[in-house]
């Protein structure tokens, strides 16, 4: 679902109602801008991230590339600047 910026504010409810359903993707100037996700696909996306670095800092581990410190910081790093 794709509606204009001025709609999104016209009827914010309405976009919040819908967002449970379906990302809104919302256009400002005619040009897609932001997206509206429920809090449920929000949370889905951040355990995914949160999976995926997870993955490649015990793949660093387990080579040996990166000691379990600096792995610990590196994953600290980015887990908290989401």
């Amino acid at each position: 679902m794709n509606v204009s910026a001025t709609d999104a504010k016209q009827k914010f409810g309405q976009i919040i109602d819908a967002a449970k359903i379906q990302p809104v993707i919302i256009e400002k100037s005619g040009r897609e801008a932001v997206v509206v996700i429920s809090i449920e696909r929000f949370r889905e996306l951040q355990a995914a991230e949160d999976a995926y670095w997870i993955a490649q800092a015990e793949n660093g581990i387990k080579s040996g590339f990166l000691g379990t410190e600096k792995t610990a910081e590196f994953l600290k790093e980015r887990l908290d600047a989401n």
